[in-house]
């Protein structure tokens, strides 16, 4: 059951891009019109966001809890600290060269392309949800 919680957050994280993505084209779309957007237009982004870390990481909590050993059940909750770290570190270099290899994100964003951004990290997690699945479908639990 953890593991289709955590599939389940894994698929509102991709939604939340493709939301994301769309909005950015609609935004670019009128900041070349110089209409105004409201703010309110990343309220459905954000939403599926928390929804999907409301299924994940809960998730890999009873995951780990309920599959480790009873000596590394608190290292768990600290690798999930970790590996949320780790995200940050790896999202900033992934940023870092579609800066270096792309004019997707000059300093001003209504001459970049934010959108391609999304959908790059639309493709990526797609990626890495089948991936997850592949994982998924061969784990065998313990019964520790």
């Amino acid at each position: 059951m953890p593991l289709q919680r955590i599939g389940v957050g894994h698929v509102f994280n991709v939604l939340s891009m493709v939301v994301s993505a769309l909005v950015e084209s609609k935004r670019l779309k009128l900041a070349h019109e110089h209409v105004d957007m409201s703010v309110l237009w990343l309220f459905p982004q954000l939403v599926l966001v928390g929804i999907g870390e409301a299924f994940h990481f809960p998730g890999q909590v009873t995951f780990y809890y309920q599959q480790f050993p009873q000596s590394l059940r608190s290292t768990s909750t600290a690798m999930i600290s970790m590996l949320i770290g780790i995200a940050f570190y790896l999202s900033t270099a992934l940023i870092d060269q579609v800066r270096r290899s792309t004019d997707w994100l000059p300093d001003d964003i209504n001459h970049g392309k934010v959108d391609n951004v999304y959908w790059m990290l639309v493709l990526f997690g797609g990626i890495n949800f089948v991936y997850y699945l592949l994982c998924a479908a061969f784990y065998k639990y313990e019964n520790v």
